[in-house]
């Protein structure tokens, strides 16, 4: 019999349902005016207006941290380690859910096609679209599935709550970084937020149906 997935808590679910709303709206507002939104041009100039130069040390780093090629060698180090040690379905779930974050960057950017702030703000050269920030959406979701799928089983008391704490600080600090660099709007860095959360627990939802479906792949592959 297929496996079934567990509904959420009701304040689960509405939590999901608002970040949903948000996010559908701010895609909408976008898609019908693609320049800064609201107070989107004033937050931006408020990060301009304070750089310095050990500010922008710290922000080209951690927005380093969390760029696409960094996402792409921790996701498949980790699945590679988790495959190394036999554990196909952590493995495949880490995978699916990075590579699904990937897609969610890559169709939202190309099919959005918002552009980026004014060149002359920008403090790295960026050549893609800015809607939504696939720093924002992308380190959310791997840093993200990585911490909730292979660390935390592995730990607990206090040491769960500080590597839950410092992956939430590590993911605000990206979309952040892109702020203070000038190559995102703040909706932009928001809506990647809201994404990757939403992604995030979307795979966590259906990760019984996605073990399943592993399983079903890996036993064609390697029978017993």
């Amino acid at each position: 019999m297929p496996t079934q997935p567990h509904l959420p808590s009701p304040g689960v679910l509405g939590t999901l349902a608002a970040l949903s709303l948000i996010v559908l709206g701010l895609t909408v507002a976008v898609l019908v005016h693609p320049g800064p939104l609201g107070p989107d041009a004033s937050m931006l100039q408020w990060f301009i207006d304070h750089r310095n130069g050990t500010a922008t040390v710290f922000a080209k780093g951690i927005s380093a941290l969390g760029d696409t090629a960094t996402m792409t060698v921790l996701g498949v180090v980790v699945c590679a380690g988790l495959a190394w040690w036999r554990h196909w379905e952590t493995a495949f779930f880490v995978g699916f859910t990075a590579l699904g974050a990937g897609a969610l960057v890559f169709f939202g950017k190309l099919l959005i096609a918002r552009p980026r702030p004014p060149l002359i703000d920008r403090m790295v050269v960026e050549t893609n679209h800015s809607y939504p920030s696939g720093h924002a959406l992308g380190s959310t979701v791997v840093v993200g599935v990585v911490v909730a799928a292979v660390l935390l089983p592995l730990l607990h008391g206090i040491w769960r709550s500080l590597v839950l704490a410092v992956t939430v600080l590590f993911a605000a600090g990206v979309g952040v970084s892109r702020l203070y660099l000038g190559v995102h709007w703040p909706t932009d860095v928001l809506a990647g937020w809201i994404f990757g959360a939403l992604w995030l627990s979307l795979c966590f939802h259906f990760r019984p149906v996605i073990a399943e479906r592993a399983h079903a792949v890996l036993s064609k592959v390697a029978p017993d």
